[in-house]
């Protein structure tokens, strides 16, 4: 059985999740999309992705509709999208109800964990109840902010050492490591060697 929480109501979610997604660069889908420019379903895309997002008022209307709903958004990429073009194999239904799961979490954690044909997000009453809980389910979808985007020409290579010194590995030893590794040479030989040497 499911009751609605006191957070947001199927509008506020539908309007918070088309505001982050547009926010990130999206532009919403409006014509040749039959039943996605509705209250309740939208369609949005950007240069890599295809997002639908589907709202329902209860976890069991969630459980009942989202095949359907699925099927849809693919019926939509086949048509609209070559299978050659990469967005092709890049689809993701964003599943969200205001509704709490009180029976139905076992079945909701299902289709989350179910990637067959579309990547699935899910979302229910307890899980959205502010701008940020949505903003949190949409990360996947969005690009980096702006505290990344500070990383310049750095690797993730490059920041390892300073993440393993917080864990009381030698700076010096994982900067060695991450040598051997570019240069493709084996590892434990390089740190033989580096014991010679001391």
């Amino acid at each position: 059985m499911s009751s609605t929480g006191d957070g947001f109501t199927t509008t506020d979610l539908m309007a918070v999740a088309s505001k982050i997604l547009s926010d990130g660069g999206y532009q919403q889908v409006t014509t040749g999309v039959e039943g996605w420019n509705t209250a309740t379903s939208r369609l949005f895309e950007d240069e890599y992705n295809v997002v639908g997002i589907a709202i329902f008022e209860t976890c069991a209307e969630l459980l009942e509709s989202w095949p359907d709903v699925q099927g849809s958004l693919v019926n939509v990429i086949s048509q609209h999208i070559g299978r050659e073009e990469s967005k092709s194999w890049d689809g993701y239904l964003v599943l969200l109800t205001p509704g709490i799961a009180l029976a139905e979490r076992e079945a909701i954690d299902a289709i989350r964990y179910n990637t067959t044909r579309l990547r699935k997000m899910v979302a229910k009453g307890n899980d959205v109840r502010v701008v940020t809980d949505v903003e949190r389910v949409l990360r996947a979808l969005l690009p980096l902010g702006p505290e990344h985007a500070n990383l310049k020409d750095e690797s993730a290579l490059d920041l390892i050492p300073k993440l393993l010194a917080e864990h009381g590995i030698a700076i010096e030893t994982s900067r060695l490591l991450i040598e051997a590794f570019r240069d493709q040479a084996p590892l434990m030989e390089r740190l033989h060697q580096r014991g010679e040497k001391a």
